[in-house]
């Protein structure tokens, strides 16, 4: 049921106050129809080669949730054409963070490409060496620079306000993560393993 671009008002009140009503849900699902849309059509023709499926449900995920969490109460139009205008801004705010986000760590891995050949085709350490030796990790470093924040913030909830995005946002982040191990040699993963216990070692110290 698609809301009437002259009721708009009704709808929103029913949104901010009563989410459960029938009003409340049309709104709710045209601007999660729209949200999606804004951001589907904007990766195509921007971002294609940038955002993944993953990250752009994510993106979707992220503007419902300020738009619920206290953003919406801030519209003061009067028309659903409006309303869209409202939602398309904070769209395409939080797309162009992550896409910009994105190209940084990109731009980051393609710099750092030459260190991880000599890590893994490294000589043995003396024995001086071996006492302070920091094991590395195959983790893009994007990914690694991820885990130290969160490990750094001491929960995902803190995490997710620091970074000023959801709890749900994060524990995406992390899941996708954990795949990205999961699908590598038994030797990264034992190598991953040790990095992640050092680096916990090290921050409990700090």
């Amino acid at each position: 049921m698609a809301v009437d671009e002259n009721g708009i008002l009704a709808p929103l009140r029913q949104l901010l106050a009563n989410r459960r009503s029938p009003e409340a849900r049309a709104l709710y699902l045209q601007l999660a129809e729209y949200t999606n849309s804004r951001v589907s059509r904007l990766t195509r023709s921007r971002y294609a080669d940038l955002l993944s499926q993953a990250e752009q449900e994510e993106i979707v995920g992220e503007v419902l949730y300020q738009l619920m969490s206290g953003t919406l109460a801030q519209f003061r139009g009067q028309t659903l054409g409006e309303l869209l205008a409202f939602v398309r801004t904070i769209t395409d705010r939080c797309l162009w963070r992550t896409a910009k986000r994105r190209i940084r760590e990109r731009d980051a891995l393609a710099g750092e490409a030459g260190e991880h050949v000599r890590d893994w085709n490294s000589v043995s350490a003396r024995p001086d060496q071996v006492l302070v030796a920091i094991p590395q990790t195959p983790l893009a470093q994007s990914d690694a620079d991820y885990l130290i924040g969160l490990f750094q913030s001491g929960s995902q909830a803190n995490y997710a306000r620091a970074c000023g995005v959801s709890r749900a946002a994060v524990t995406q982040r992390v899941q996708r993560i954990r795949k990205r191990i999961a699908s590598m040699s038994e030797a990264e993963q034992a190598t991953t393993e040790a990095w992640l216990r050092n680096t916990v070692a090290m921050l409990a110290v700090e």
